[in-house]
């Protein structure tokens, strides 16, 4: 019996420890944001969620983020909406850059709605902000195809949502169920 608790004991240590030691690699990821604003005063809400493979940001899931009326002309505000559940698209094309436009070291979350295109920067595989820059760097940044102007973003306002990872999710029932047993016998 001894035996038996000893090695039930090791195999919830060695599943701690793993757990504890291994950062897993999210799968998918949601940044938020309220209350971001453009450098002419325009604001920026809503959020994105992308997926992950192995780290490098795959694809985007689905895009909800309003931007408002700012002081350049052109810019009257925008809807993108990509693939959320009871509302009609109106980004024709997302898709995610590995590498910023203009080279900076930030993933890119790219929308088009056939006259505004939005450029969504931020960096590293678990984000809690958008990457404000310069419109001369092309950070988070705003294009209007009527007017010959970008505004960037000024004051990120990001917060982070992160979705569980599944092997996480995994390796804590497993504890958990093996803790039940372990109880159970004694």
């Amino acid at each position: 019996m001894k035996t038996k608790t000893t090695f039930l004991l090791g195999i919830l240590t060695a599943i701690f420890v793993a757990s504890a030691e291994a950062k897993p690699l999210l799968t998918t990821n949601t940044l938020s944001f309220s209350g971001a604003s453009w450098n002419d005063g325009g604001s920026l809400d809503g959020y994105f969620t992308i997926e992950y493979n192995g780290g490098t940001p795959d694809a985007v899931l689905s895009l909800d983020v309003t931007t408002g009326n700012g002081t350049s002309d052109g810019f009257i505000g925008c809807d993108y909406i990509y693939n959320v559940s009871g509302q009609a698209d109106t980004v024709s094309m997302a898709y995610i850059q590995n590498t910023q436009s203009g080279g900076s070291p930030a993933n890119e979350l790219m929308a088009w709605t056939g006259s505004y295109n939005l450029y969504l920067d931020w960096q590293g595989s678990s984000p809690t902000s958008l990457y404000a820059g310069d419109i001369g760097d092309q950070h988070s940044s705003e294009w209007y195809s009527g007017a010959p102007e970008t505004r960037s973003i000024t004051d990120e306002g990001g917060l982070v949502g992160e979705a569980p990872e599944p092997t996480t999710l995994a390796l804590a029932g497993l504890g958990g169920a093996s803790l039940l047993l372990f109880r159970r016998r004694k």
